[in-house]
């Protein structure tokens, strides 16, 4: 049974890492650097795992793909997920994908002592990226050298 649920994990877990894989490269491409956020594609896949869901997922994916009676169906729907997550290497979808899970709209922060309400585009390790109204990149700065004030 053991082995089982490990053949599952590892073959669950290959499949899933293609899903995150293929929504992440879109997202690079589509919204990243479209704003022209600096940050490694290592650093920004690293960072945004929801690494406990991942484990369980990869699990009950592998095991619903490879022993369930039904797994045709579980097949067909993992492909739909792929077709689903390459959406996001369409530029729109990409980059309306990369506002719903990183920009926050309307914060309200102290820059550099001066308060402004600007648009967050994404919380790295050691900058904060923003967008000022009017334009079309973000602008680096450095957790010293801001505080959110909502």
């Amino acid at each position: 049974m053991l082995a089982r649920w490990g053949t599952a994990f590892i073959f669950g877990f290959i499949f899933v890492l293609l899903l995150d894989f293929l929504l992440f490269v879109g997202l690079k491409l589509n919204y990243f650097d479209y704003y022209g956020i600096d940050i490694y594609f290592n650093t920004l896949f690293a960072d945004n795992q929801p690494y406990i869901l991942l484990l369980i997922v990869s699990a009950l994916l592998g095991y619903a793909m490879l022993y369930l009676r039904g797994n045709v169906i579980f097949d067909r729907i993992y492909i739909v997920l792929v077709l689903l997550f390459a959406t996001t290497f369409y530029p729109p979808v990409g980059k309306a994908t990369g506002e719903f899970l990183f920009a926050e709209k309307a914060k309200k922060m102290q820059i550099l002592d001066r308060n402004e309400t600007i648009d967050l585009l994404y919380r790295g390790r050691n900058a904060v990226y923003l967008k000022k109204p009017g334009g079309t990149f973000s602008v680096k700065y450095t957790y010293d050298e801001i505080k959110l004030l909502n």
